[in-house]
């Protein structure tokens, strides 16, 4: 049984090409932790678009300390405004700018890396099916110990890719629709500093 092997052996049975697909699926997990975790924190220790009026309208008030969109907008407007219209309203369009590549930050090698694993576990289909069609040429149809190995390799490599690949294809979904929550909020904050502040 395939589920008594332990996950060396496991790994071992599909042959060179596991050491890419374990590779990528290291990278994927990385990009998309670091995903989740940043979208925590634009969620956490923020303020509402109310607040930062009010903050915006006092004179030599300090920005907010917080992590969260809010928060953050607010921090790279203090920084940047020069309390007259026509310029602030230039300001605020350059901090959401500014902001929104970190809000899409590792989208596009998140979906690269989800496609390409289910190619990998191709390429080792393909590799253990020539492995195991050189052992009977060699052997014959005989030797069914000699032609597992390749039969392994192609079935293992497959498995493995398609598994990253559908965990990639669902995780990659939700932090797509986080991506655009987030990015509508933000706009919505530029818009509501703009009616308020700026015009």
């Amino acid at each position: 049984m395939i589920w008594d092997v332990s996950l060396v052996e496991y790994l071992r049975m599909g042959g060179w090409v596991m050491a890419p697909l374990v590779l990528l699926t290291i990278c994927l997990s990385f990009m998309i932790a670091e995903r989740f975790l940043y979208y925590r924190s634009l969620g956490q220790r923020d303020i509402t678009p109310g607040d930062l009026v009010q903050r915006l309208q006092r004179p030599g008030d300090q920005p907010p300390a917080g992590t969260g969109l809010c928060c953050q907008l607010a921090q790279r407007f203090f920084a940047a405004r020069r309390r007259y219209g026509t310029i602030d309203a230039g300001v605020v369009a350059e901090v959401s700018a500014a902001v929104r590549p970190d809000l899409s930050r590792f989208m596009r090698p998140i979906a690269a890396l989800t496609a390409a694993a289910p190619l990998l576990g191709l390429l080792g289909t393909v590799s253990g099916m020539i492995t195991t069609f050189n052992v009977m040429n060699i052997f014959g149809t005989g030797n069914a110990k000699a032609m597992s190995g390749g039969i392994s390799e192609a079935l293992i490599t497959t498995q493995y890719g398609l598994v990253v690949a559908i965990l990639g294809m669902y995780l990659g979904m939700l932090l797509a629709r986080r991506v655009r929550h987030y990015e509508t909020l933000m706009q919505e904050i530029c818009v509501h500093i703009n009616r308020k502040i700026v015009q």
